[in-house]
């Protein structure tokens, strides 16, 4: 409430689904939430969300073409994406497509399927789950879905840069049925390859090392990016700064932020951006 004004109601309905809200803690901090599964505001977000380049990676399919065919009814769950293919006749006569648009996200659809079971489980939308942690539980379980499926939280918990709260997360999500089964159908549509722990443009192995990431970047195009150079080089990207931590990313090393100030307690060094280059010999 930026004016304090103190006179703002906390809406009780949502938005977008008209169903009630509920109040959550989330780390101390009081959230807003619509816990409708079918909400249609995160029907859509699911569907963003899958396609992305971090998750599906599937070029064409913008919100707004989503929507469109969410709207015609062609789209129910995300699993439907790959049944584009059998529409064509209800979206070449959609305004703004026509054959050639329809061709390219049929064959940008196909070409998403040979992936890594890493960016297909980010793909799932599972909360708290980020790409970095997904790889950090495929690598875990050897590329293994089942052993993840069956995985309690526990065992996930214990993995080195997941924790409790991912952990759970995980367990809570495929403990439901109908995310198991969505996930089981999404599952056998794909041609699964392994994660690649290797750089071709760098002989240097990041393994064993853990990196934690802050602050802007200057080389890498975001974080997504770095992180996704530090794993193909065997290393691991978590979210806070531990005992376990090797490096802190940080272009501004004399930060006083609260990253900088836990890393130099705990003695983790702290390099900027040119010096993690020049750690993988890039420059």
């Amino acid at each position: 409430n930026l004016t304090k004004s103190n006179n703002f109601t906390i809406p009780c309905k949502c938005p977008a689904c008209n169903g009630e809200t509920i109040i959550k803690k989330d780390n101390a901090t009081e959230v807003l939430y619509c816990p409708n599964k079918d909400c249609s505001a995160k029907k859509i977000k699911s569907f963003v969300h899958f396609v992305a380049r971090n998750a599906m990676n599937i070029e064409g399919l913008s919100e707004k073409t989503l929507e469109k065919f969410i709207a015609i009814g062609i789209l129910k769950d995300i699993a439907d994406i790959y049944e584009i293919k059998n529409h064509e006749e209800k979206i070449v006569s959609l305004e703004g497509f026509g054959e050639k648009s329809f061709k390219n996200i049929v064959e940008s659809i196909e070409k998403s399927k040979t992936t890594t079971l890493a960016h297909f489980i980010y793909s799932l939308g599972i909360i708290n789950v980020g790409y970095s942690n997904s790889r950090l539980i495929c690598d875990y379980y050897s590329n293994d879905f089942e052993k993840i499926l069956e995985a309690k939280p526990m065992e996930l918990s214990e993995i080195e840069g997941i924790g409790p709260v991912i952990g759970e997360s995980v367990y809570n999500f495929f403990k439901d049925q109908s995310n198991l089964n969505l996930a089981k159908k999404i599952y056998s549509m794909l041609n699964l390859e392994n994660n690649e722990t290797k750089n071709t443009a760098s002989n240097v192995s990041l393994s064993g090392e853990t990196f934690v990431i802050t602050g802007s970047l200057n080389h890498y195009e975001n974080r997504d990016q770095l992180k996704e150079e530090i794993l193909s080089l065997g290393g691991k990207v978590t979210g806070s700064v531990s005992k376990n931590t090797t490096y802190l990313i940080n272009n501004d090393v004399n930060s006083t932020s609260s990253k900088n100030k836990k890393a130099r307690e705990l003695g983790v060094k702290i390099i900027s951006e040119e010096e993690f280059l020049k750690l993988i010999q890039k420059e």
